[in-house]
């Protein structure tokens, strides 16, 4: 209740701010542009990315970023149950390897080094950028497997948005999404808030032959409050804050090896971040500052137990990029990070500062593409190893081009690595380590047809992996830099697409093979020399096919994940099917949605980490009104 109230006044405050603001822009008589000059660290072309805007993420139907992650891009998703804990596992790497980032700053838990991906909301971003593959010279610690940056951004043309999307689903799904957006062409204000509630009680069975038995203690309530304004003194500059808070409390349901469970968790953070961008004629000066407060309170009431963790931190970043001749660019900037956390795991309080500087340089003509790009960290006073990275494309032929990056990539030690008693070791060196990729692509079209192919090889070696384990001698379990990790991989896609007045087909196949095998011999937990590390899958397959006539859509996925290794048992290989039917109205002023979702068509029993079972088939359905009026001409 602390945090609801402090974030409702707060909320509050900013939602009347706006109202404030625009009643001083009748005299400043503003000539209006657009600012959309890009940054040339996102504006990439060499590497595996997608993305999606807002309404493209509303007509996909996911919630949260893991399932937007699982059923999109390959990415293997650990899940352990229905609204419970899920994590990334991108091209091989751990959790802690793939970066999350809010606004350009990573947002991920610096006492955990990762994110629950499933209390990130889509609807709160304007958004969603997902790439593959190393990105550390340019974004910093943990950019090893991939990273995700959420977007909040403007459009300076609305007057008048209202957008709310309501669900419904299997197990007492009930989810509410709102946003008010107001403003003018110099000042924005668009308020989110949501509200989702499960109570995840899914029949699962435990093995032919016994009793069909429910899932308890499993429920979730996420509430979330969104506002974020921006203001354009002039035509050049523009201003934004944003402020993001939210509460999660859900249960953590037994195993399949355990008769019940009273443990819950707490998951409560206020996100804020101001920035100011210049757009110049040849120029693009960005600054930001971010502060966050997050905590993470476990509870087992069974054994008494009770854990609480929280952190604190300050972030800011200053930028610049100068277009040197009309081939030529350079990116310069800065960050800071300082983060405190307190645990009752912790014989003390600890801290931690980071200082980066990065250069970027880009060459474009015709058909060649260069970027080079520099980062240099210092943490605590200490340097990190320089890190550098070199990204090029070519178009071989008018529909084929090649792609190929190089870089240098490391992740920090956590908190939890460096501080916790016992077992913390605060002589942990970072995982570092080299990766390269190279692809090609195709596209084809005419005035039917559209076909793209793309084949991606990559290959990674990481040094002082940071595992936890029982070293010799010890009677408990500590962080250790305890091995090598080379991952190597395919990964090639096909996709057709055919359109004839008001219907279209379309068909897409993808396929990850991925070896990820540790190159020493571990013996607790057991890891044999050149076995695939716990919970990755060699084999992933994906197929969407989509058939659309006038306003509505059928799109049927079918996932295959391939067998994985666990530390007590082995999670067999599974295939889902999910069915997705939507009907959507566009109007000038507005979309109507509605959709109805089947998860897990075939009803099958499986599980993606070993003991922790997924629900069978259910469903989802809901419906989505936009209202967008824009300034008048």
């Amino acid at each position: 209740m602390r945090y609801i109230s402090t974030k409702l006044i707060t909320c509050l405050f900013f939602s009347v701010l706006p109202w404030l603001l625009p009643a001083q822009t009748d005299t400043l008589q503003l000539k209006v542009v657009e600012i959309e000059a890009i940054n040339i660290r996102t504006d990439t072309e060499a590497r595996n990315q997608k993305v999606w805007n807002h309404q493209a993420l509303k007509e996909l139907g996911y919630t949260n970023l893991a399932e937007l992650l699982s059923a999109e891009t390959g990415s293997f998703i650990k899940s352990y149950g229905q609204g419970s804990l899920a994590t990334s596992s991108i091209r091989g790497g751990s959790a802690g390897q793939s970066l999350i980032l809010w606004n350009g700053l990573p947002i991920s838990s610096p006492m955990l080094g990762q994110l629950d991906l499933s209390l990130l909301p889509l609807n709160n971003s304007e958004s969603i950028q997902f790439q593959k593959g190393g990105n550390s010279a340019l974004w910093g610690s943990g950019a090893i497997g991939g990273l995700v940056s959420l977007q909040n951004q403007a459009e300076f043309e609305n007057k008048l948005l209202i957008d709310a999307f309501s669900k419904i689903g299997s197990f007492g799904r009930f989810e509410q999404n709102l946003q008010l957006g107001l403003g003018n062409r110099q000042f924005q204000s668009r308020s989110k808030v949501s509200y989702l509630e499960a109570k995840n009680d899914f029949s699962y069975f435990l093995a032919d032959g016994l009793p069909e038995r429910v899932q308890t203690n499993a429920s979730i309530q996420v509430r979330s409050l969104q506002q974020d304004l921006y203001w354009k003194p002039s035509p050049k500059h523009q201003l934004s804050l944003n402020f993001w808070t939210q509460d999660a409390h859900r249960e953590i349901p037994p195993t399949n090896v355990q008769n019940r469970s009273e443990a819950h968790q707490e998951d409560n953070f206020i996100r804020s971040h101001l920035s100011w961008k210049y757009v110049g004629k040849k120029s693009l000066y960005e600054a930001k500052a971010a502060y966050f407060d997050e905590e993470l309170n476990y509870f087992n009431d069974l054994i008494g137990l009770e854990s609480r963790s929280h952190f604190k931190t300050l972030s800011g970043e200053i930028s610049g990029q100068w277009s040197l001749s009309p081939t030529h660019r350079l990116h310069a900037g800065s960050t800071l990070r300082h983060t405190r956390a307190w645990s009752g795991g912790y014989q003390f309080i600890p801290d931690e500062l980071r200082n980066a500087a990065f250069v970027s340089w880009l060459w474009q003509v015709k058909r060649l593409r260069i970027q080079s790009s520099l980062r240099q960290e210092i943490v605590d006073g200490k340097a990190v190893p320089l890190l550098p990275i070199l990204d090029l494309s070519y178009q071989l032929l008018p529909a084929w081009s090649i792609r190929g990056k190089v870089s240098k990539n490391y992740r920090l030690p956590t908190f939890n690595d460096r501080y916790w008693a016992p077992g913390g070791n605060p002589d942990l060196l970072p995982e570092s380590g080299w990766s390269g990729e190279l692809g090609i692509g195709t596209e084809k079209k005419n005035a039917f047809w559209q076909l793209t192919v793309d084949l991606t090889a990559f290959n990674r070696r990481i040094d002082n992996w940071i595992m936890w384990g029982i070293a010799e001698g010890q009677s408990f379990w500590s962080a250790n830099n305890i091995t090598r990790v080379w991952s190597r991989g395919l990964e090639p896609r096909i996709g057709i697409s055919h359109q004839r007045k008001e219907i279209s087909i379309s068909a897409h196949l993808a396929y990850d093979y991925i070896l990820s095998t540790s190159q020493a011999a571990i013996e607790a937990p057991r890891i044999p020399l050149g076995s695939q590390l716990f919970y990755t899958p060699v084999h992933q397959a994906q197929a969407r096919v989509s058939f659309a006539w006038k306003s509505f859509s059928l799109r049927y996925t079918h996932l295959y994940t391939g067998k994985t290794t666990g530390i007590n048992e082995n999670p067999p290989s599974f295939q889902l099917g999910n069915v997705h039917l939507q009907f959507l109205r566009k109007r000038k002023s507005g979309n109507y949605l509605i959709f109805f979702q089947i998860n897990n068509i075939w009803d099958l029993d499986y599980q993606v980490i070993e003991r922790r079972p997924m629900p069978g088939i259910h469903y989802q359905m809901g419906i989505n009104f936009t209202l967008n009026k824009n300034q008048s001409k």
